[in-house]
C-alpha cells in the first residue's frame, strides 16, 4: 500500500512543524531519516508533495495538501482509537450509562460530570433517565417493566433500598419550595399562605415513576386541582407559564427567583425543612471512569 498512516503522519508532522528536522524532533527521528520517508512516499506516488528551496521551508504541492487535508481528519481518528485501547487496558470502562433526574441536577452534579468526562475523554457518556432506567444488576424491575433501560449509576430521588442488588448512597437532599409564576395571582398574596388558599388554584403534580413513587407524592399534595406532569422539564415550563404552584427543588429554583421569574410561597404549615435524599446508587465491577464519579460525589456528600 503507497499512502500508509506512518507516511500520512510524516507529511501531517512536516506540515504542522514547518521543516523536516523539527518533524523529526517531534516523531523522535532524524530529519535526514523523515526526508528519506517522504522522498519514497513521493516516488511511489510518482508525484511531488512538497516544494523544496534552499534556504526555505518545505511547502506542499497541491497534491500535497490534498492529503494533508485528508490527513486532519484521518489522523486524529486513528489517535482516538489509540487513545481509547490504551485507555481500556488501563480499567478505563468504554461505555458509561448514568441515569438522572431533572430535579437532581444540582450544580456539584453537573460539574462532576463535566469534571468526570475531562479526565476520561475517550468514555462514550450515555444519560438516561432515571424514572425509565434501573441498575444492570437490578433483573427484577428490568425484566418486569417493559421500557426500563440498563444504567451502571443512578441519582435519584427516593429512599435507600437494597433490592437492586447495587450499591446505594445518600448524597444530598432536596429541599422543597412551592414556587409559582411571577404573574401567578398567588403570587400577589402578601404574609404566609393558608392551605385553604391553595385550593382554588391547580397544582403541578408528578406521575408515578420509578424514582417518584405513590406514596411519596401524596406528601407533595396541597390541592385537589392536579395537573400531572411526567417529566421535569415539563414543570419548569408550565410554572413559568403560570398555570399552576407547585413544589421545586430550592436548589434549582432560587436563580429563577433571584431573576424574577419565580417566587416563592410562604405556607403556614411549611417549616423550610421538608425534603427528600437525593440517592446515589451502582453495580459492582465500574471502571476507573464510574469509580471515580461515585467516590466524588460520596466524598462531597
Amino acid at each position: 500500500m503507497i499512502i500508509t498512516t506512518e507516511r500520512l503522519l510524516y507529511l501531517w508532522t512536516i506540515a504542522e512543524t514547518g521543516s523536516f528536522s523539527a518533524a523529526g524532533r517531534k516523531l523522535g527521528l532524524s530529519g535526514a531519516a523523515v526526508q528519506q520517508a517522504i522522498q519514497a512516499f513521493e516516488h511511489d506516488l510518482e508525484a511531488q508533495l512538497f516544494e523544496r528551496h534552499s534556504g526555505k521551508k518545505p511547502t506542499l504541492t497541491l497534491l500535497g495538501r490534498q492529503i494533508y487535508f485528508q490527513a486532519l481528519d484521518i489522523i486524529p481518528r486513528l489517535e482516538g482509537i489509540e487513545n481509547h485501547v490504551r485507555a481500556v487496558r488501563e480499567g478505563v470502562e468504554p461505555q458509561l450509562r448514568i441515569a438522572l433526574h431533572g430535579m437532581t441536577l444540582f450544580p456539584r452534579f453537573q460539574q462532576a460530570l463535566v469534571a468526570m468526562q475531562r479526565r476520561f475523554p475517550t468514555v462514550e457518556l450515555v444519560l438516561l433517565d432515571s424514572e425509565s432506567a434501573a441498575l444492570s444488576c437490578d433483573k427484577v424491575r428490568l425484566a418486569s417493566q417493559p421500557g426500563v433501560q440498563p444504567a451502571d449509576i443512578t441519582l435519584s430521588l427516593g429512599r435507600l433500598r437494597s433490592d437492586h442488588s447495587g450499591h446505594e448512597r445518600i448524597v444530598d437532599r432536596i429541599l422543597w419550595s412551592v414556587v409559582v409564576a411571577a404573574e401567578h395571582p398567588l403570587a400577589k398574596i402578601r404574609g404566609d399562605i393558608a392551605v385553604q388558599d391553595l385550593q382554588g388554584y391547580p397544582q403541578l403534580f408528578p406521575l408515578p415513576g420509578l424514582s417518584i413513587t405513590p406514596e411519596l407524592s401524596e406528601g407533595l399534595r396541597c390541592s385537589s386541582k392536579l395537573i400531572y406532569y411526567k417529566a421535569f422539564y415539563q414543570l419548569r415550563v408550565m410554572l413559568l407559564a403560570g398555570l399552576g404552584f407547585g413544589f421545586y427543588p430550592r436548589q434549582l429554583a432560587e436563580p429563577l427567583i433571584e431573576q424574577g421569574q419565580l417566587k416563592a410561597l410562604h405556607l403556614e404549615v411549611d417549616d423550610g425543612k421538608l425534603n427528600w435524599p437525593i440517592e446515589l446508587c451502582w453495580i459492582d465491577g465500574l471502571g476507573k471512569a464510574g469509580q471515580w464519579f461515585v467516590d466524588h460525589l460520596c466524598g462531597d456528600s
